[in-house]
């Protein structure tokens, strides 16, 4: 199960696709309008355009340190295609165009990212922002594609890395089997810790025998093993009446 409080690449993927998307019911921040992808679907159609694609292909982790608990600034690259078609037209005009409509693009993606707060709020800089554009021809239609990639740096500390604990610790079970309280011949089955019993005949403890103990409870009033209560989480003091 992935800790949503912990910021990953993916975190930061979804969160960009959500600035494109723009709101629920809301205008669409770009002229792909609904049409933002993952890598998985990525459709290629014409007749959709436009439209913008995005994956998070690599990320880096550099170290803050040799000493002390994992700490990294971790850098990763959020890659956008856009693409957009023009009719072509004689004088290459509609190539022209498209090159116009890809710098309009370029710049609603980079608006759309970088007054996402959502987003924002989860990094220490957007790093770099490398940007490419093309034009080619298909059949009667000039295709335009402005690559945008977003290199997002954010902080990943010890808490990325901690396994997720699966048995919580309920109690805590204290017994006293003493050194100098012993009996020297007698033996005593299911000892708490066996392997620290002298053998009788002993001159010494522990003998298997437990002469105290302590049963806590977490979460619940603190007990003696007899089940006395003595003291609440707070430290209070009970009366048991005994």
């Amino acid at each position: 199960m992935t800790d949503e409080t912990i910021t990953t690449s993916d975190t930061l993927m979804c969160k960009v696709m959500d600035a494109l998307k723009g709101p629920t019911g809301g205008p669409a921040p770009t002229i792909a309008g609904a049409n933002v992808f993952e890598p998985r679907d990525w459709p290629t159609e014409l007749g959709i355009m436009p439209i913008l694609l995005v994956q998070s292909p690599r990320e880096v982790k550099e170290s803050l340190g040799r000493n002390g608990a994992p700490q990294f600034t971790v850098t990763t690259c959020v890659h956008l295609v856009g693409r957009v078609t023009a009719p072509a037209t004689s004088g290459d005009a509609g190539a022209a165009a498209v090159l116009g409509v890809l710098g309009v693009f370029q710049r609603q993606i980079e608006v759309a990212v970088v007054n996402y707060t959502p987003l924002m709020v989860l990094l220490q800089q957007v790093a770099r922002v490398e940007v490419n554009k093309k034009v080619t021809s298909d059949a009667e239609q000039h295709v335009g594609e402005v690559t945008v990639d977003l290199y997002l740096e954010f902080y990943q500390g010890p808490e990325a890395f901690c396994p997720t604990t699966t048995n919580p610790l309920t109690e805590i079970a204290i017994y006293s089997d003493l050194v100098n309280v012993f009996d020297p011949s007698g033996t005593y089955a299911n000892p708490p810790f066996p392997s620290s019993v002298e053998s009788a005949p002993r001159t010494s403890g522990p003998d298997g025998r437990t002469e105290g103990g302590l049963l806590i409870e977490l979460g619940q009033l603190l007990a003696t093993e007899s089940g006395a209560i003595f003291e609440t989480e707070t430290g209070e003091a009970i009366e048991t009446g005994n």
